[in-house]
């Protein structure tokens, strides 16, 4: 079911306007009708809702009926990732909004090879990044669209966040005793997983993050790639939390 999120203050006398690429995708990719249902999602709530018009650009729907649903976990994950080259941010926001982290912040880091010096073209990753999140969060079933923060320095993400209380976790290839068992034993409702780039973290990096009490782990004997370290370190802290059984 074609699922649309608005925001609260959109509906009007039970009535909602889907614009934009929504009601495009609805009209010319899904060839929508008169009285067909799609879900409506917004802040706090779910909503059966009918077609009832179709103009050239726009689709008003009535709501019929609250859904009580709710497929968000109930602990908080962020995914800090070193941008990668080429495509692979798109790729790894897709995956984990799929298996339920709720916010990613971009980072650059010593190592990022990836450079946006330019304004625009930062925007249109943006864009591109917050896309991906809002096309996953609906075929995942997901009640949110997961928040693509604006990219940040590594020192200025960690200067963000060192008087809050979560948990950070940081993969490391170098590090060889702590794993992400002995850290998941005292379970948090927020945590922030940080990964870096292609070429890891720099040894500066990895001291700074340890200093505002980042727990630093090993994810095993094999290297992952920087796409793959996020989704696993996600994929295990929400099975530790009781979020995927």
């Amino acid at each position: 079911m074609f699922r649309y999120f608005c925001a609260e203050s959109n509906i009007e006398d039970n009535k909602v306007k889907v614009i934009s690429g929504d009601a495009r995708h609805l009209k010319t990719i899904l060839r929508a009708q008169l009285g067909d249902i799609i879900s409506v999602i917004t802040e706090s709530h779910e909503y059966r809702a009918e077609i009832i018009n179709i103009s050239n650009d726009e689709v008003i729907c009535f709501l019929k009926e609250k859904v009580e649903t709710n497929n968000e976990t109930n602990v908080n994950i962020t995914l800090c990732q070193g941008i990668p080259k080429q495509t692979k941010m798109e790729t790894i926001i897709q995956q984990n909004v799929e298996l339920g982290v709720k916010r990613f912040i971009p980072l650059i880091t010593e190592r990022t090879v990836v450079k946006i010096n330019d304004k625009d073209r930062e925007l249109k990753k943006l864009e591109r990044w917050r896309k991906i999140a809002k096309e996953s969060a609906k075929q995942s079933k997901r009640n949110i669209v997961p928040q693509v923060e604006n990219i940040v320095t590594l020192k200025d993400f960690v200067k963000s966040i060192k008087n809050e209380n979560s948990q950070i976790i940081v993969p490391y290839e170098l590090e060889n005793g702590k794993t992400l068992s002995n850290v998941l034993k005292e379970q948090k409702n927020n945590y922030y997983i940080v990964i870096g780039p292609e070429g890891g973290f720099d040894i500066k990096e990895i001291e700074m993050l340890e200093e505002i009490g980042g727990q630093v782990v090993t994810l095993g004997k094999r290297i992952l790639r920087t796409e793959t370290a996020g989704v696993v370190t996600s994929a295990v802290v929400l099975y530790e939390c009781n979020e995927m059984i």
